[in-house]
C-alpha cells in the first residue's frame, strides 16, 4: 500500500510538472526560449554555475551538521557524496526512492543507525532551508512595500526566528543547541541561489525589476514540492512574474529553464558516487 502511494504521489507531481510546462509554452514556445538561452552571454553563466554548486556544498554541510549532533559521526566528504547521490535522486529519477529517504535507508543499512533519529535530520535540515526561504522573502519584501508598511518585516521576521527556535526546542530539543548555525548556513543556500538567478538575469543583460525575480524564485522552491523536483512550477510563476510586472516573458521563462539546467547538472554528479565505499575513521 505504501509503495502504491509512493508511485501515485510521484505521478501526481509528474502530471503537475508536465501541466505548467505546456501552459508555459503555449504562451512561448521552447524554439523561441532557446533561442533566447542561445543569445545569453555565456561568461555570466560560469559564476552561476560556481554560486550554485557552492550552495550545495553548504547544504551538504548543513545536513552534517544535524547528523552530528545526533552523534552520527559519518566523515565529511562521506557525507558531502550521499548528499551528492540524494541529489540525483530527488532530480534524474522519477518515481521510487526518493533521495532523502535513500541517505536514511543507506546510513541504517551501512551502520545501523536509528532510522527515527536519521529521519529527523534530514527532516529538520529540510525545514531548516524553508525557514531560510521565508526569511528572506520577508526581508526582500521590505525592499518593494511602501511607507510604513515596511516597519511590519521587523516583526514579521523575528516572530519567524521565535516560532522557528520555539518549534524546534518542542519537537526536535537535540538540535537546539546548533539552531544558530544551521539558520547561517540555510541563509548562505538561500543567498547563494539568489546570485545565482542574478548572474543568469546579467547573461541576458537583464537587472531590472531583479527583487521580484528574487522573491518569485523563493516562492517556487517552497512551491516545487508540488512538483518533480520543482520543474514547471519555477517556469510557470516566472512566466506569471512577467505577465504581471511587464517584464519580458522570454527571459523570464529562460531564466527558469537555465536554473533548472544548472542543478541537473550538479545532480548528475551524484551518479559518479553511486556505490562509494565508506571510509572508516571519521573526520
Amino acid at each position: 500500500m505504501k509503495k502504491l502511494k509512493k508511485i501515485v504521489i510521484t505521478l501526481l507531481k509528474i502530471g503537475v510538472s508536465l501541466l505548467l510546462l505546456y501552459l508555459v509554452f503555449r504562451k512561448i514556445s521552447f524554439s523561441d526560449a532557446w533561442d533566447h538561452i542561445t543569445a545569453s552571454n555565456f561568461l555570466f553563466l560560469v559564476p552561476a554555475l560556481i554560486t550554485f554548486t557552492v550552495s550545495q556544498l553548504i547544504s551538504s554541510q548543513r545536513l552534517l551538521l544535524y547528523f552530528h549532533a545526533e552523534n552520527f559521526l559519518i566523515n565529511k566528504i562521506d557525507n558531502l557524496k550521499l548528499y551528492l547521490v540524494g541529489m540525483f535522486y530527488n532530480f534524474c529519477i522519477p518515481g521510487g526512492i526518493g533521495g532523502d529517504a535513500y541517505k536514511v535507508y543507506i546510513l541504517n543499512k551501512k551502520f545501523g543507525w536509528s532510522v527515527k533519529k536519521l529521519t529527523g535530520s534530514v527532516f529538520i535540515d529540510r525545514l531548516s532551508g524553508l525557514l531560510a526561504i521565508i526569511l528572506l522573502i520577508e526581508m526582500l519584501t521590505f525592499l518593494i512595500l511602501d511607507g510604513a508598511l515596511k516597519l511590519l518585516i521587523i516583526p514579521a521576521v523575528s516572530l519567524t526566528i521565535v516560532a522557528a527556535h520555539l518549534f524546534c526546542t518542542k519537537y526536535f530539543p537535540g538540535f537546539k543547541r546548533i539552531f544558530s548555525r544551521a539558520l547561517l548556513y540555510s541563509l548562505g543556500v538561500q543567498i547563494l541561489q539568489l546570485v545565482t538567478i542574478y548572474f543568469i538575469l546579467k547573461s541576458f543583460t537583464q537587472i531590472e525589476g531583479v527583487w521580484i525575480y528574487f522573491i518569485v524564485f523563493l516562492i517556487s522552491a517552497v512551491l516545487s514540492i508540488i512538483s518533480f523536483s520543482g520543474l514547471g512550477v519555477r517556469e510557470w510563476l516566472f512566466m506569471k512574474a512577467a505577465q504581471y510586472f511587464t517584464f519580458n516573458a522570454e527571459t523570464s521563462v529562460s531564466t527558469a529553464l537555465l536554473f533548472s539546467f544548472i542543478t541537473a547538472i550538479v545532480a548528475f554528479i551524484g551518479i559518479c558516487f553511486y556505490n562509494f565505499k565508506f571510509k572508516t575513521e571519521i573526520d
